[in-house]
Order: structure tokens, then C-alpha cells, then sequence
């Protein structure tokens, strides 16, 4: 049986790309359709298949360009041509592939890791004349598919689908390695900050507390937006963007790893929980859904809601079971996700 699978973006290297790369270990052969391509922009086993994408690829060759494409959408992907041949189309939807046009014969499996990919309220005026459109396209492009599958309970409840099936994503777990009790010296000597999603405003609110009182701050992610605040507390090391390899080198000796991103799962945190380390994460009800223990939840960038975080994680970061914590980093692996998408898309295991 010829197979496709359908992605938003083929742009940069996110946790979705990985999700990909798990399902195409499932379907080998499989051809792959996605609304934006940057050819080499995702090194790996996907640039060797055979890669369709719509018109919008000669336009958005970042991120921040295909969300600014955010209304013509729905042209895009319905105009993105299948080809004939194929009898069977996995769709790894962060909200408008799905709505890509497919034939009635064709064996459909919907998994929905995300519907806010584009936040709708930082778009332009003329975009957000478009977005009633846009998102009526989109919910109704949901009626099609006999199996759903969805990422977390949280958004199964706000697309309002009860019969969606709950698979939980994965992430790199063998990129987190555990320093073992005789070889770590138990020295917590600062905070980690992921910048990912986070605003400059966020950013400063955070440093500012911390440095008051009298923590080491040590930064990793994009950090362009964030050069007034590197000459506004120059005691803070920014190392950039990296793998989650340097993540973890980074994570072992951290009294807490903190992590803004508003991610379809806390991949980050649980990244952190892998290295023995406890996170601060947004209040977000897919952040407690999955970080049922070992993390802090700040509601909001208030001076008084960070230090309370502070003095949390200070009252309890040198008595954490990092075992505990490395069993909880792991319990949602990789050979979990791929033995329920065999049984969801309903292929034969290796």
C-alpha cells in the first residue's frame, strides 16, 4: 500500500519534525506533503524522500514568514496536489494540513499535535479580517476523518472531538543522560532560562528577579530579540541556540530549568526531568496535565508570581529524587509513542 504523510512545515527542526521522523520509521516508503520546504533545513532521513509542497514554499523560507501567509492558507494547502497512486495518508496536523483535499478512497489517519502554531492574535489587521475564514476552513476540514488522534487530553477538550483517541508526543530522551549519584557533586550552581517563545519583557522580568537575588543565570535559545537586555545585565552568559545534548550538559547542575514555550507537550521540562532537574513552566493546563510532579507553575510575569517561584524553587531544589524525577523525564519515550501509533495507524511493527 502506497502511503503519504502530511506535515505543516518542513522549515526548521521543532519537536514535530522528530514526531515525523518517528511515524516514517513506521512507513518507510512513504512520500511526504507539507505546505513549506526549505530544502536542507531539516537535516536527516526526511530530505532523502520524496518531498511536495505548495506554492507557498517559494515564499515563506522561515517560520516567521509562512505564519505571515496565515490567510492564504487554505488556498495553499488545498491546492498541494496527492498524488493518484496513493492508498494511504497519515496527517501530523498542527492545525491546517488537514485540510489538504483527499480523495474519498484513501485510508485517512488524523494526529493533531497542535492548533495554535500561529498565534492569531499577533497577526496583522488584514490577516485577522481573513481569520474567521481561515479557522471555519479548518474545523470543518476536521468532519473528514474517520480516526483522530489528538496530544494531549487538554486539547481534545478545546476542539471539543470526545472519540479522539489521546497519544502522547515523545522527544530525544537519549539525548538526556543521567549523571549517576558518584559522579555528580551535587554543586546547583544557577538557573537555566530557555528563551524559546518568550518575550523580551518576559525575559527581563524573569532576570531581573533572579538577579536580585544573586543567582547565576545561564541562557539557551534564540536570543536576538534580547541584545538591550545582554547590556542591561551583562552577568549573565548566554550561550545560544543549541542541541538537546548541550541542553543537558547545561541541565545537571541547575537548581531549575525554566521554559516559556506554550508547546503542544513540555518536551524541555521533561528534558530537564531526565537530567534529575525540577522546571518552571507556564500555568497552562497541558503543562499540568503531563508535569503531574517536579514542576513549578508560574502563572504570570508579575514581580511578586516570579519570586514565589524563587523561593519554591529555593526550598526544595537540593532535596530533589533525581531518580524520581529521571523515571517521570522518561516515562513518555519513544518506543511508547511508536507502539501506539502502530495500533492507531493500524501497520505492522518492525
Amino acid at each position: 500500500m502506497k502511503t503519504a504523510i502530511l506535515i505543516d512545515s518542513l522549515l526548521h527542526r521543532d519537536d514535530s519534525i522528530f514526531l515525523l521522523e518517528l511515524t516514517l520509521s513506521l512507513l518507510p516508503n512513504s512520500e511526504i506533503y507539507t505546505i513549506a520546504h526549505k530544502q536542507g533545513g531539516i537535516l536527516g532521513p526526511i530530505e532523502t524522500k520524496p518531498i511536495v509542497s505548495s506554492f507557498l514554499t517559494h515564499k515563506a523560507k522561515d517560520i516567521s514568514v509562512f505564519k505571515k501567509n496565515f490567510w492564504i492558507m487554505p488556498s495553499a494547502v488545498k491546492a498541494i496536489p496527492l498524488h493518484p497512486s496513493i492508498e494511504k495518508v497519515v496527517i501530523i496536523s498542527r492545525g491546517y494540513i488537514h485540510g489538504m483535499n483527499l480523495p474519498d478512497h484513501v485510508e485517512k489517519y488524523l494526529y493533531i499535535l497542535d492548533w495554535g502554531l500561529i498565534n492569531q492574535n499577533e497577526v496583522g489587521f488584514v490577516q485577522k479580517m481573513f481569520a474567521p475564514y481561515v479557522n471555519d476552513w479548518r474545523e470543518k476540514a476536521l468532519t473528514k476523518y474517520p480516526r483522530i488522534a489528538v496530544s494531549s487530553e487538554a486539547l481534545k477538550e478545546s476542539l471539543h472531538l470526545p472519540n479522539a483517541e489521546v497519544i502522547a508526543p515523545t522527544y530525544r530522551t537519549e539525548e538526556y543522560p543521567f549523571v549517576k549519584d558518584e559522579d555528580h557533586n551535587f554543586m546547583f550552581t544557577h538557573h537555566l532560562v530557555h528563551t524559546n517563545e518568550m518575550s523580551k519583557e518576559e525575559f527581563r522580568a524573569i532576570a531581573k528577579v533572579l538577579t536580585e537575588k544573586g543567582e547565576m543565570i545561564r541562557v539557551l535559545g534564540p536570543d536576538a530579540h534580547l541584545v538591550d537586555i545582554k547590556k542591561e545585565f551583562p552577568k549573565i552568559e548566554f550561550a545560544g541556540d543549541h542541541c538537546e545534548a548541550t541542553t543537558a550538559l547545561y541541565s545537571h547542575q541547575a537548581k531549575a530549568v525554566w521554559d516559556m514555550s506554550a508547546n503542544f507537550f513540555p518536551s524541555k521540562a521533561f528534558g530537564a526531568f531526565s537530567t534529575g532537574r525540577p522546571a518552571v513552566v507556564r500555568d497552562l493546563k497541558v503543562q499540568r496535565e503531563y508535569l503531574t510532579q517536579g514542576a513549578h507553575f508560574l502563572k504570570d510575569f508579575s514581580e511578586a508570581s516570579i519570586s514565589a517561584i524563587h523561593k519554591e524553587v529555593e526550598e526544595t531544589y537540593a532535596g530533589v529524587d533525581r531518580k524520581v524525577l529521571r523515571r517521570l523525564g522518561l516515562k513518555w519515550n519513544e518506543r511508547l509513542f511508536k507502539t501506539r501509533m502502530v495500533k492507531f495507524l493500524n501497520v505492522r511493527a518492525d
